[in-house]
């Protein structure tokens, strides 16, 4: 969404502040027309505590409902685990998180900072900063976000803490959780508290409060009824670009950290008053911008840690896989959509298809197959539909079609700082998420992208397996979810290819009678028969033979059995062929028909004088049968001079006319008037193993793939809403736009863990015996220093490697950096770091608060009626 659309859409909340069973979360999120919830108990039981059966239980329920998950809210860290615990239950957490992740659909997950336990302050800190280093490693290997909250623990309620701690962890997958409310607790302005730390908000709570009778209480209240200047936070939010969820953890009804709940409070109906409270909040006027107020964040570049969330989640379907396999399409669709919505693209639909749009001619004969064998395999097969902008006539928008299916097998997934490995590396979960960060950088670099013109993203279900789109791509392209441009996102080397060959597949089945490795005579031999019948059709079918057809043949596989002391008497061979035509997969269909019958006869005429097989020879002809799993689907041939065009003015190569095309989704498009339809992704079929063993992608390609949809994007708007440029541009801005921004901390190969410097004269903070670095690892930044913050409000990301850091990279004197705890600057880091660029304070001034001051924000839309509110001690805010 853009600023001024209002927060409606994008508001969720913790579930078991309005109920603590499954049943009463879910009623409540349909009730108020919620998309999403946010886990942390689930019947009484910590999300963490739940087993694997009950997890998939729970993921059922909210999928079958409509529902994702935003968060996955962990107790690592929080008010009831001291900075003196015991690390290893925090690291077992997160790691039964991350597989919950999966089947769920969530990779965020809510962290804090450790409460103090009689520790020095400088023991605390350092402490703190070993451990979510060590939590970040750990995530970044396990595709999870750590979002550290406002609250309990270190670098709970001081943005200069928060800011250190992101440097000297040094890792893109922590990012900030904001709390609204937790600063009336607490004792500090939620606005000041958050202007600093804007560009890592990545996750919103959302409460409000009154100071209590005693220091350290709140009374919590409705959204917009407390001293927490709610609507000043969500305008500065939303100015700031910031498109995530707001997530309502009220406190009406529950406190969980003093386990309390209002038995005798209405929490359905108070939780619900709050939602309809801060649905209606009109946003306040945004503070004015101290002197050193972080600018608007600039798109996010790639997000690796989304990507190796996708690979470790199972996609490959059943037509792949076989019955029985783990299967999480749906959930790693609900991962994609929370990532795109923080890109500012809104869910149209999460569904599977109808099975009146799949079960008709052109469907392969497996698909029909699955579905007949399982009613439900059709529930298990959802696409995502999500758009950039309104809606808008089609000539004024662009289609983009992923898929996040795979092809079965392959090694574990991994990603070593430069390099993606795994199943959908590059075919085509890591094309997915790269095309986000395209888009997002689109929308920045021109007004236009999600304005004037509209962004479709089709992540799509079968296009893997053999199933060719017929229940994925194709029904949404018959429902019209297409473009004036549409581009399907396969390896292509980052060279356009507009057009795509439809595919034919045939199975020779022979079935004929078994016999024992003692008298292999008395059956018939279909390894024999199918192993001369594969050889013949690949020369009848191979150029230069003159019987060859207008189609790549490929031989796809061959299989009898395994024992040694068996004859088999039945088994298949498959072929694949691929044609650019209708006219040339008829051709090669009768082809085929031709050169089996040929191979039989030669079969028959080789081999009746043989004795050992000469039974096989005679029935032959009987035996064998053709059928046709996939026929008559149609291809993508040539596409209008105009999409080539803007496609040149956007830098983007097109694939040689000479080079074969291959089979894709895009046939789905033959038949759309007045569309151009194209082939376009980063990474190659053959050079980065795609199906294969070692399936590849680097993050350059990744990177290299975004600019590029940026650049088309940018392109596009030119053409279709040329008068929608700011004034003062009498051209539009050129078609090779800046793409996304690199990732914020540069992703390098990993060195081991920094461990704590020690202090001089063998005094000073003393590690945890849990978090002591490895033989060789890097000192940590000195302690008691503040890291100084680059623009943005980000400390400066030192790449990881052999260089001794004892603080921030500066080429100059670093300035020193303002605590908010105290308002005094802290004293400067030092780096030995050659030639560092010069680092600038964050500026965090205290904004002033609004004319009407805290808690007397607009009451539009509020909710008649007293709230009781609950009192809470700060200690425990949530």
């Amino acid at each position: 969404m853009r600023p001024g659309d209002g927060i409606a859409g994008r508001i969720t909340g913790i579930g078991d502040e309005a109920a603590p069973d499954l049943t009463g979360q879910i009623d409540v999120a349909r009730e108020l027309g919620w998309s999403a919830l946010e886990l942390r108990t689930v019947d009484g039981i910590a999300l963490a505590d739940l087993d694997t059966p009950a997890v998939h239980a729970l993921a059922d329920r909210l999928h079958s409902a409509g529902l994702g998950v935003v968060c996955l809210d962990s107790r690592i860290a929080n008010w009831a685990r001291p900075v003196t615990a015991d690390f290893a239950a925090d690291l077992a957490e997160l790691d039964r998180l991350a597989a919950h992740g999966r089947v769920l659909g969530c990779r965020s997950v809510r962290i804090m900072s450790w409460p103090n336990d009689g520790l020095p302050e400088d023991t605390w800190a350092s402490r703190v900063i070993s451990r979510v280093r060590r939590l970040a490693r750990r995530a970044e290997d396990l595709g999870l976000e750590l979002l550290h909250e406002n609250c309990s623990g270190w670098a709970g309620a001081s943005a200069s803490r928060t800011l250190r701690l992101l440097h000297e962890v040094d890792s893109p997958v922590l990012r900030v959780l904001f709390d609204t409310g937790n600063g009336v607790a607490h004792g500090y302005d939620s606005v000041s508290l958050l202007e600093p730390l804007l560009p890592h908000v990545a996750h919103v709570h959302v409460k409000d409060g009154l100071p209590g009778e005693r220091p350290g209480e709140a009374v919590y209240t409705l959204p917009g009824d407390g001293a927490a200047r709610v609507a000043d936070c969500l305008r500065l939010l939303e100015d700031h670009g910031y498109r995530g969820a707001y997530s309502l953890e009220p406190h009406l009804a529950v406190l969980p950290h003093e386990g309390k709940r209002r038995e005798s409070a209405d929490a359905k109906g108070l939780f619900t008053r709050a939602a309809q409270r801060l649905a209606a909040l009109p946003p306040g006027a945004a503070p004015a911008p101290g002197p050193g107020s972080p600018s608007r964040s600039r798109p996010p570049g790639v997000d690796t840690g989304l990507l190796v969330h996708l690979l470790h989640t199972p996609t490959a379907g059943p037509l792949e896989t076989g019955p029985g396999a783990p299967h999480a399409l749906r959930a790693a669709l609900h991962s994609y959509a929370t990532a795109a919505a923080r890109c500012g693209l809104d869910t149209l639909s999460l569904a599977p298809p109808r099975a009146a749009d799949v079960l008709r001619e052109g469907t392969p004969a497996r698909v029909r197959a699955a579905v007949a064998a399982d009613p439900a395999f059709l529930t298990g097969q959802p696409s995502l539909l999500l758009r950039l902008g309104p809606e808008l006539p089609r000539e004024r928008t662009v289609m983009f079609n992923v898929h996040l299916d795979t092809v079965a097998g392959g090694p574990p997934p991994a990603f070593d700082g430069t390099r993606f490995t795994g199943r959908g590396a590059v075919d085509a979960k890591g094309p997915a998420v790269a095309l986000l960060a395209g888009i997002a950088a689109a929308a920045r670099a021109c007004p236009a992208v999600g304005r004037d013109v509209s962004v479709l993203v089709q992540a799509v279900a079968g296009e893997e397996g053999g199933a060719l789109g017929t229940f994925g791509t194709r029904p949404l392209v018959e429902a019209g979810h297409v473009g004036r441009v549409n581009v399907f996102c396969e390896p292509t080397g980052l060279r356009h290819l507009p057009r795509a060959t439809a595919a034919s597949t045939a199975r020779i089945t022979v079935t004929g009678d078994d016999a024992v490795d003692d008298r292999p005579d008395a059956g018939h031999n279909a390894t024999l028969l199918l192993g001369f019948l594969a050889q013949h059709l690949a020369t009848a079918l191979a150029p230069p033979s003159p019987g060859a057809p207008p189609a790549t043949v490929c031989l796809a596989g061959l299989h009898t059995g395994t024992l040694h002391n068996k004859v088999h008497g039945t088994g298949s061979l498959a072929l694949n062929l691929a044609h650019t035509c209708p006219e040339d997969g008829a051709a090669t269909e009768a082809a085929v028909t031709r050169a089996l019958a040929e191979g039989l006869r030669e079969f028959t005429a080789r081999y009746r004088a043989v004795p050992l097989f000469a039974r096989t020879a005679a029935d032959a002809a009987r035996i064998t049968r053709l059928d046709w799993e996939k026929r008559g689907l149609p291809a993508l041939g040539a596409q209008p001079a105009w999409g080539d065009a803007l496609m040149e003015r956007a830098g983007i190569d097109r694939w040689p006319d000479e080079a074969p095309a291959f089979t894709c989704d895009a046939i789905w498009l033959h038949a759309v008037p007045g569309t151009y339809t194209t082939v376009f992704g980063p990474g190659g079929l053959d050079t980065h193993h795609a199906h294969a063993d070692g399936e590849f992608v680097d993050l350059t390609d990744l990177e290299r793939f975004a600019s590029r949809v940026t650049a088309l994007l940018v392109a596009f708007a030119a053409d279709a809403a040329p008068a929608a440029w700011p004034a003062g541009h009498t051209t539009p801005p050129p078609a090779t736009a800046p793409g996304p921004a690199p990732p914020e901390r540069t992703a390098v190969p990993r060195d081991p863990a920094p461990a704590a410097a020690p202090a001089a004269s063998g005094q000073g903070p003393t590690p945890d015996p849990g978090d002591l670095p490895a033989p060789g690892a890097a000192p940590l930044t000195a302690q008691g220093t503040a890291p100084a913050v680059g623009p943005g409000g980000r400390a400066p990301a030192p790449a990881r490697g052999p260089a001794t850091r004892t603080g921030t990279s500066s080429g100059g004197v670093p300035a020193p950096v303002p605590d908010t705890d105290t308002g005094t600057a802290a004293a400067p880091a030092t780096d030995t770091t050659a030639g560092a660029a010069p680092a600038t304070p964050p500026g965090a001034a205290r904004a002033p608060a609004s004319e009407a001051g805290p808690g007397t924000s607009s009451g539009a839309g509020r909710a008649s009626g007293p709230v009781t509110p609950i009192r809470t001690e700060k200690a425990g805010t949530v």
